[in-house]
């Protein structure tokens, strides 16, 4: 079948999903495809993917599931029943089961989901004295992603209609309730530090932060510690102090050390 494009769908607070997939679509053979990046909440473009593009949809593991407001943002996308690719980026714990839960949500939406992956990113509770896959993801991982597009790509080329690809399986448990994330808490911010730039405010996927007299100020309601803010302030005034975030830190900096690599699938 022929394929003319490529639109990447991306929920991604700290930018490494929407790198691993562009890679991917560039081992596809698209150096400019159509990017809908909906991890901002002012982002409310709906789009509709025609049948002869490949949709490549991307987001963030949180506790082995989809990212909070991953699931409704990626439902504005909706599709003629195309091909699709799924990708599903952790942090070098597990991914469990966020592929199966967006490959199913991809499916619900009006796509033909041929391929999924599971790549690797540097975790968002990574810190230069607790890393956890710093650097992630790397030469390495990128040239396996862009493999993997180029197998994706040939695949299609090779089939006269998506009827003649079989169905595609991934790992996981398909989950029965949404996944409501953390609440309640947050990141703290020093005020001393703080320069009142709002740069945080600005990359809060969550719309989570305001600027109250030239200080941030957190809902922590819809805060799902993604750590965008903290990546993005440049005075260093954003930390993690919630003991309960600390201890999965701990946790996860002694037990998730060893690489994983990425796992692609392909029908």
């Amino acid at each position: 079948m022929r394929i003319t494009n490529a639109h990447l769908i991306a929920y991604s607070p700290t930018g490494t999903t929407l790198k691993n997939i562009s890679h991917l679509a560039f081992g596809m053979g698209f150096s400019g495809p159509k990017v809908t990046n909906l991890t901002l909440p002012k982002e409310r473009e709906e789009s509709l993917v025609p049948r002869e593009s490949v949709a490549i949809f991307g987001a963030p593991v949180y506790a082995g599931r989809v990212a909070p407001h991953a699931v409704d943002r990626l439902k504005r996308v909706k599709g003629e029943g195309g091909p699709a690719v799924v990708v599903a980026v952790y942090g070098n714990r597990a991914y469990e089961n966020a592929l199966i839960e967006l490959k199913h949500l991809v499916e619900e939406q009006g796509f033909h989901v041929v391929a999924a992956a599971a790549l690797l990113a540097e975790h968002s509770f990574s810190s230069d004295k607790k890393p956890l896959a710093k650097g992630r993801p790397d030469s390495q991982d990128l040239a396996a992603a862009e493999d993997f597009g180029r197998e994706v790509r040939d695949r299609l080329e090779r089939v006269e209609g998506l009827s003649a690809m079989s169905q595609l399986q991934v790992p996981g448990e398909l989950p029965s309730e949404p996944f409501a994330g953390l609440s309640g808490m947050s990141p703290e911010t020093d005020a001393s530090l703080c320069k009142g730039c709002g740069l945080c405010v600005d990359a809060c996927p969550a719309g989570a932060l305001s600027l109250s007299k030239k200080k941030p100020v957190t809902d922590t309601t819809c805060c799902t510690y993604c750590l965008a803010c903290l990546r993005t302030c440049p005075s260093g005034a954003i930390s993690v102090t919630t003991p309960f975030i600390l201890e999965i830190v701990e946790k996860l900096y002694a037990n998730c050390q060893a690489r994983c690599e990425p796992e692609f699938f392909l029908s």
